[in-house]
């Protein structure tokens, strides 16, 4: 991932360039690399979908060492990156001036590099929030006496530009769609992300048996709510590479944290149940039910007669929306936060099909009793 941002960022190649790493090895200084299938001539876009180590190591050469260094840093490797982690590790991340070709080389496809899980995720974070690298945290926000107070988001600096990560964006999204990674298609959702297949150091050398796994990703790919890496540890069996082991992983935690958390289909979805005045997506503004294949619209049956509004107040908004789906009514957020309002009032009749309107707050709210 930072090889090819950093090549995009900095336009030392286009996506339709092509490579030719039909040989399937590449030998710089004293090392030997080798693909682990045998590809033709392959588009930059295509190095990346299919997982050229060759052609990453092409890549990486043309950048150099100061550059390619350069944007390891940028991603937030070999540093802490969290006030929230005082035991976080930096990893190791060598010094450009030390890198010869050979190391340059390594660096490319992912070796003589060693990061934390932490940093990987917050790395793929920064392709998802447009360029960003935020300080990743441990709690969201506090609620006292009611009041919920966001905790602020930092960022530390700027990776890549808006449009190279909506680039990478693309690409990781065809790493998913027709390359290494299909095995974490979520079915209803455009997955981004991107496979790891490493060979282990086992008394000082790279090990032909033993590997660590990996997948990384971030879904919905154009509307971001969950970045989530999986990582085996030497995978047992005759399968053992990022796609096969860990990318299926991800697509079961993926695929049941969405229906958990409600977050609307984006690829063909249903009906939407509900009309949100927010075009920023959060978990709490772009709220769908999954779990029902009947979704009521308006005019839809309006003279039948199903209940009496509930009180509310001081819920998230998923958890409205699922106390009103056995009433049969559409919903219309207005904000983004908890209920502080909504109408009709609690306790007032409701028919099928009438549009309910939630009003969020995230900082004022009342619950419906005083309960703390």
């Amino acid at each position: 991932l930072v090889t090819s941002a950093a090549a995009l960022e900095e336009s030392v190649v286009t996506r339709d360039e092509k490579f030719d790493v039909s040989a399937g090895v590449i030998r710089v200084g004293r090392s030997i690399v080798r693909d682990m299938h045998t590809f033709g001539v392959l588009s930059f876009d295509e190095i990346i979908i299919k997982s050229s180590n060759v052609g990453a190591i092409k890549v990486g050469l043309r950048l150099g060492p100061e550059r390619l260094s350069r944007y390891v840093r940028r991603f937030g490797f070999g540093q802490t990156l969290s006030r929230d982690f005082p035991a976080e590790n930096r990893g190791i991340v060598t010094n450009p001036s030390r890198l010869t070709d050979q190391g340059v080389a390594s660096v490319s496809m992912g070796y003589q590099v060693a990061v934390t899980p932490l940093q990987m995720a917050v790395a793929t974070n920064a392709v998802a929030n447009a360029g960003e690298l935020l300080e990743p945290k441990v709690v969201q926000a506090i609620i006292r006496n009611g009041i919920r107070t966001e905790m602020p988001v930092r960022v530390i600096r700027r990776a890549i530009s808006a449009e190279t990560a909506s680039e990478m964006t693309s690409i990781m999204e065809a790493v998913v769609e027709r390359g290494t990674a299909r095995a974490a298609q979520v079915q209803g959702y455009k997955v981004a992300g991107k496979t790891g297949t490493a060979e282990k150091i086992i008394d000082g050398r790279y090990s032909d048996e033993k590997h660590n796994a990996s997948f990384v990703g971030f879904i919905p790919s154009r509307q971001p709510v969950l970045t989530i890496l999986v990582m085996i540890d030497t995978p047992r069996g005759e399968a053992y590479t990022g796609g096969a082991v860990a990318a299926p992983v991800f697509q079961r935690i993926a695929e049941t944290a969405l229906r958990h958390l409600a977050v609307m289909p984006t690829i063909d979805p249903l009906t939407p149940m509900l009309l949100a005045s927010q075009t920023k997506s959060s978990l709490d503004s772009v709220v769908t039910s999954r779990r029902t294949s009947t979704v009521f619209v308006p005019g839809v049956e309006t003279s039948t007669h199903r209940g009496l509004m509930p009180d509310l107040r001081g819920m998230s908004a998923r958890e409205a929306v699922d106390s009103l789906i056995s009433l049969g009514v559409t919903t219309r957020l207005e904000g983004i936060g908890f209920v502080s309002h909504h109408e009709p009032g609690p306790g007032t009749v409701v028919d099928r099909g009438m549009v309910v309107t939630l009003r969020l707050d995230r900082k004022n709210f009342n619950y419906p009793d005083s309960s703390p």
